[in-house]
């Protein structure tokens, strides 16, 4: 079973709409491979969870299962993500570890779009996510 931060999913639909197709990720996580399990069968149940996902199995910032990446030198992504996930899963009323599939998800979320006002990091476009999220729940037939 997929386990995913409810970011990397939103993540995942962000690009998913805007056409975006990312290459080989620098730290080797698996987010290609988990994009095509979870968009080739969008009724596949995945499990959120507000730890290290499948998509960061892999990376090589993990030292024992801790993420050590940073996204500027004062902010640890684990702290920023920590925060984002337990906000996100406090405004989209489900617990970690619910099982949903992309569809339904997807549904929940497009009932709950103010959750995309969450995402504040620098590195974030709040225009394109709305955009991108939009356009795949539109080419999910949501």
């Amino acid at each position: 079973m997929i386990k995913m931060r409810p970011h990397h999913l939103l993540d995942i639909l962000r690009d998913f709409g805007n056409d975006r197709v990312r290459d080989a990720h620098p730290w080797g996580a698996s987010l290609n491979s988990v994009t095509q399990i979870v968009l080739s069968n969008p009724d596949h149940e995945i499990e959120f969870v507000l730890k290290v996902d499948s998509i960061c199995e892999t990376c090589s910032q993990l030292n024992e299962n801790i993420c050590e990446a940073r996204l500027n030198e004062k902010l640890l992504m684990r702290v920023y993500n920590d925060r984002l996930d337990m906000d996100l899963f406090t405004e989209l009323k489900i617990k970690p570890n619910t099982k949903m599939s992309l569809i339904e998800f997807s549904v929940h979320v497009s009932e709950n779009m103010n959750v995309l006002d969450l995402f504040t990091s620098p590195n974030e476009d709040s225009f394109l996510r709305k955009k991108g999220t939009l356009s795949a729940f539109k080419r999910l037939g949501i």
